[in-house]
């Protein structure tokens, strides 16, 4: 039986519109309840269901709230479970509905008003599978993740390997021609552990199979932590939003050594990651390429830009539903005066949202994210300096968001000769100029065409 997507339990009619509209979106399956009793009942059903959204504003005891939440936990040991207060609600109230049980806390103030929602539910439900590489298996040997495939009709996950069945040499024989298989996100830390295991046929693959692994750990690390940032309490936020960032260092400095053993770094980025909300989600493949970029220019410092690569659109989340939907579907052209002028505010709306978790932001790094988009031609945003204030590290950044823009693979499209398409990518950047200095461009140009 299918698992059911996204279940909102509400009689609040506004409530109700906002979770439809956003499956609706994303093409989500979507079920809603009148009151968690109603759904319970079904209890087969509740073991399927992905993301949970329960809203709370209506309970006149938060106990009783507290009480549906451990309930609802217990049923579905697996699921994203969403609970949403009322403003004016306790941080004592909110500190016990997340220690029963819910792994995000919303208010009701911000639940309709920005697009924390959008990325977490497209993070739990569509992207809740990375994708990972047949080559990397070992014959007769064993993974403690299951193992899944696309289907390309239907676009849905069909699992393919159980945890602990041997790896046969028919298994991987059946599959190596597959361009991507898929392990859950829950399983990086398992799949880790397996490439880790084994030697590699040449220093080559093993290279890219150690290149390919800590992509994924980057990847988690940093939607760990931008879950974390969304969240209103602060139990979840100060201690864990620390250990989390510290995660993303350690994580970026490793790939980042990896990058520079493999032969083909792009094609991992470019293979590794596929985006739908809008770029939150693609920080990972954009730190990479402004990583990579920095080094073979000798521009700046790459782990840090890296880092300002990796958290300069983490303020995408506090854009309306409204704004993000436009991003979301490349139609930026068409923003009123409003949404234009929110979206040129989300650097500065990544910056405080860093800073509201006390997480330690070297100067340089705040200065990548501020001037993330601004550009030589005073175009950019959000304050448009003057040409003389805006450093290369900062311009690398924007190359790299703008290369992965243009480059990344995404579901049901072929994908491209990374390099040619690239090489062709900055001559239209020369030939327009387009807000970088042309020593730059032609740096880069002559060093990727000697590659």
């Amino acid at each position: 039986m299918n698992s059911t997507d996204l279940v909102a339990i509400s009689t609040n009619d506004s409530f109700i519109k906002r979770c439809q509209g956003l499956s609706a979106d994303f093409a989500f399956s979507f079920a809603q309840f009148e009151t968690a009793d109603t759904f319970f009942g079904g209890a087969d059903e509740a073991e399927r269901v992905r993301c949970f959204i329960l809203d709370c504003t209506k309970f006149t005891n938060i106990h009783e709230a507290a009480g549906t939440i451990q309930v609802a936990r217990q049923v579905m040991d697996r699921s994203f479970i969403v609970c949403v207060l009322d403003s004016r609600v306790k941080p004592e109230d909110m500190e016990m509905l997340k220690k029963s049980g819910s792994n995000l806390v919303m208010l009701d103030s911000e639940f309709s008003t920005n697009s924390k929602l959008e990325f977490v539910s497209s993070q739990i439900i569509k992207s809740a599978f990375l994708p990972i590489k047949p080559v990397d298996f070992v014959e007769n040997s064993t993974a403690q993740c299951a193992f899944y495939m696309l289907m390309p009709k239907n676009q849905k996950y069909l699992r393919i390997y159980k945890p602990g069945q041997n790896i046969s040499a028919e298994f991987i024989k059946k599959f190596i021609t597959t361009p991507e298989l898929y392990i859950h996100r829950s399983d990086v830390e398992s799949w880790s552990g397996y490439i880790g295991a084994f030697h590699a046929s040449s220093k080559e693959d093993s290279a890219a199979r150690a290149c390919r692994g800590r992509f994924l750990k980057l990847q988690q690390a940093f939607l760990d932590l931008v879950l974390v940032i969304s969240d209103q309490t602060s139990s979840s936020s100060f201690g864990g939003g620390k250990e989390l960032f510290e995660n993303c260092q350690k994580f970026t400095a490793e790939l980042l050594e990896s990058l520079a053993e493999v032969k083909y770094p792009w094609d991992i980025i470019n293979n590794s990651s596929i985006g739908d909300f809008g770029s939150v989600e693609r920080g990972t493949a954009i730190a990479a390429y402004a990583g990579m970029l920095s080094r073979a220019a000798q521009i700046g410092n790459p782990q840090k830009i890296m880092l300002g690569a990796l958290f300069a659109d983490i303020g995408l989340i506090l854009l309306s539903p409204r704004t993000t939907k436009k991003v979301r579907l490349d139609q930026m052209q068409n923003f009123n005066a409003e949404e234009k002028m929110e979206f040129e505010k989300h650097p500065i709306f990544s910056l405080n949202q860093m800073l509201s978790k006390r997480l330690q932001l070297d100067e340089d790094i705040k200065d990548m994210i501020l001037y993330s988009h601004e550009r030589m031609d005073q175009k950019g945003f959000p304050s448009r300096p003057g040409p003389n204030k805006i450093r290369e590290d900062s311009m690398i950044v924007r190359l790299a968001q703008e290369v992965d823009q243009a480059l990344m693979l995404r579901m049901g499209k072929e994908r491209v000769e990374f390099l040619q398409e690239f090489e062709s990518f900055l001559d239209q950047k020369i030939k327009n100029i387009d807000g970088y200095t042309l020593a730059m461009l032609f740096k880069l140009r002559a060093l990727f065409k000697a590659a």
